[in-house]
Order: structure tokens, then sequence, then C-alpha cells
């Protein structure tokens, strides 16, 4: 598969594990996955930062190769 496709991948997965682990960390509730045998609670925040990095970066990468 080409750039396109993997760069805009990496950066969301990679920004969504970014803020959880900041998140764990510092402990700030918006950013937090918590679980127990009971219940689970997830932030969507950092979801919705990953995706909307992806996006961006995939826009970057095609008006890249496009100015090319």
């Amino acid at each position: 598969m080409n750039k396109s496709f993997w760069v805009p991948l990496v950066v969301s997965f990679g920004s969504i594990i970014l803020l959880y682990l900041i998140g764990f960390i510092a402990e700030i509730e918006s950013l937090m996955f918590k679980f127990s045998l009971s219940y689970t609670e997830i932030s969507l925040l950092p979801i919705l930062i990953g995706i909307i990095l992806g996006f961006l970066s995939e826009r970057m990468i095609k008006l890249r190769f496009k100015v090319d």
C-alpha cells in the first residue's frame, strides 16, 4: 500500500495512544481510559483528536504530492 494510507493511520493511532498515556500519567479525566470488572469508561476526546489528525495528515500528503 502507498504512503497516503499508512502515514495517516500511524498518525491517528499514535496520537490516540499518546493522549491516553498522557491522561493516565497526569490523571486527566477527559483523556483517561478506565476499566474494572463492573464497568468500562472510555474518553472519546483522544479518539476524535486522532481522527482529525489523521485527516489533516492525509490532506497534507495529498497536497504535497499534487504540488510536486
